[in-house]
């Protein structure tokens, strides 16, 4: 792989031809790990923190501990059945995922931040034999909860995964082809509740495998990326990313940025990865130690990624930075390469993938724009999902008749297919890498009998990069407060989907076909609480 600094150039009109991919995985996961135990058996797979140093496992240790779990979960589930898994990030967490691969299994991560309302909707959904639930990012362990969902799973505590597996009645391992689906990962919608988009193995491996060859990856490479692994770039890209080239990663329980110093000084971590408020926490910690730290280069993804911020690596790491663009329905859509100049990384979402198709069209109409002009992002790629589980309808409004995903977000497209970030069609907020989807909270927010609208919009924040506000319309004769909507949300959703600014208007500004022109909301609301925040 080459950076890309060679400049191939498109038409008048902004369309990516797919190039060639050159180097493709076609195994499932199970194939993949069983090729790494034989030639890489004894080399560390995972590292996570003990006492004041680093415990590792190696990949023979890993493919056994994920083979005696695979026969476990065989033994109550047949392929193609679905297993979920409710916790924190933890080295079981990683085997689950693997074991659940070579049973032939469909691996579901729930959001350890998700209310109950929220599993409850995904266990109905997806109807998973089983689920593991382990602890909460705050400590408390989430079986309980997960046991009172109404769904009719079996709930098996991760703390009591090795006494499970040890009892139970084991079954026979399949042959897994890279075709199977390997993978449900949930994402919100904008008409309501979660999605659960479904990959294989084979887009699954490849989309990591292409992400590490936009970094220039080396044997010893040891990766720090602390993203919780029920997000797209933790089950794909961290777990799967050590997987495809035979790497080690670094298992972190939650965020923290005084481990993540500690971690950095053991000199064993070679590579840093997250989403951009991780980074900034790093660089203020390390201080002036940050060129001490031993790092070959940063990867950065899940929210904007500024030139302010790639300015600053250089400056303290003097290492480059890798910007990847992607969503859960297609985990890796464009990607910079750390052999591009601070500018192009800083100030673009990079080119396309190889083997992957994209257009810049019309959001109404579907007509591909001319260069230059802002459009709806579509792909074409073998990396994007099948479609979402047991919703014919969304994956027919997702999917054009041409096999195209409509991203829902904004770009632009230069003359060398350098894509550019111009803001998403679905009015996504990503607050510090978490999505907060309007339509789901408003819909919350419509059942309060004081509220008669809401438009929920993202501000610009420092450190998260945006953070939630709630406009309402209050009902006739209604007084209520934004810590009174706050507090109605508590046990609906997510904490970090409820806002934390409120904003009460008499009406909306609305278009001629009576829709809410939300860039306005959003323009006024940032213009009236963001002053008062800086104050």
């Amino acid at each position: 792989m080459t950076g890309s600094s060679e400049r191939r150039r498109v038409g008048p009109l902004s369309e990516w031809a797919a190039a060639p991919a050159g180097e493709v995985i076609d195994e499932s996961v199970p194939q993949v790990l069983a090729r790494q135990v034989a030639a890489h058996g004894d080399r560390p797979a995972v590292y996570w923190p003990e006492g004041d140093g680093l415990a590792s496992i190696t990949y023979a240790e890993l493919g056994d501990a994920a083979r005696r779990l695979a026969r476990a979960m065989a033994g109550q589930a047949k392929p193609g059945d679905r297993v979920a898994v409710w916790s924190r990030n933890s080295v079981p967490y990683v085997v689950l995922e693997y074991a659940s691969a070579l049973a032939g299994l469909v691996f579901v991560p729930f959001n350890t931040a998700w209310t109950d309302a929220e599993a409850e909707h995904a266990v109905r959904l997806t109807g998973p034999v089983l689920l593991f639930a382990g602890p909460s990012y705050g400590g408390d362990s989430l079986a309980p909860r997960a046991r009172a969902l109404d769904g009719g799973t079996t709930v098996v505590d991760v703390d009591e995964l090795e006494q499970w597996a040890a009892t139970a009645t084991p079954g026979e391992l399949p042959d897994v082809p890279p075709e199977h689906p390997f993978l449900i990962q949930f994402t919100s919608g904008t008409t309501g509740r979660s999605k659960g988009s479904v990959l294989t193995h084979r887009a699954a491996l490849n989309g990591a495998l292409q992400r590490n060859r936009h970094d220039l990856i080396a044997e010893d490479d040891v990766w720090l990326n602390p993203v919780p692994y029920h997000h797209i770039g933790g089950s794909c890209f961290v777990i799967l990313g050590g997987l495809v080239d035979a790497g080690a990663f670094v298992v972190m329980e939650r965020w923290d940025p005084a481990v993540v110093l500690r971690l950095l000084g053991l000199g064993v971590v070679k590579r840093v990865g997250g989403v951009p408020t991780m980074l900034v926490d790093i660089l203020d910690k390390l201080g002036g130690a940050a060129r001490d730290a031993g790092i070959r280069s940063v990867a950065l993804g899940g929210a904007t990624v500024t030139q302010q911020l790639v300015d600053l690596v250089g400056r303290t790491l003097g290492v480059p930075v890798l910007i990847g663009y992607g969503q859960s329905e297609c985990p890796l859509i464009t990607s910079t390469h750390v052999t591009d100049d601070p500018a192009t990384i800083g100030g673009t979402l990079g080119r396309p993938l190889p083997a992957a198709d994209i257009r810049i069209a019309d959001p109404d109409s579907g007509a591909v724009v001319p260069v230059g002009t802002p459009g709806e992002i579509l792909v074409r790629a073998p990396y994007m999902m099948l479609g979402y589980w047991d919703m014919p309808d969304q994956t027919a409004a997702a999917i054009t008749p041409d096999g195209y995903l409509r991203t829902g977000d904004l770009g632009e497209m230069d003359e060398s297919g350098f894509l550019t970030f111009r803001g998403r069609c679905r009015d996504v907020i990503i607050r510090g890498g978490e999505n907060v989807y309007p339509a789901e909270v408003e819909e919350f927010l419509l059942d309060h009998p004081g509220v008669a609208n809401a438009v929920l919009v993202g501000i610009e924040d420092a450190r998260l990069g945006e953070r939630v506000a709630g406009v309402v319309v209050r009902a006739p004769g209604s007084e209520v407060t934004g810590e009174e909507l706050a507090a109605f949300l508590a046990d609906r959703l997510a904490r970090y989907k409820i806002p934390v600014e409120w904003r009460f208007v008499e009406s909306f500004p609305m278009t001629a076909s009576g829709k809410v022109r939300r860039f306005v909301v959003r323009d006024e609301t940032s213009a009236e609480l963001t002053p008062a925040v800086a104050r």
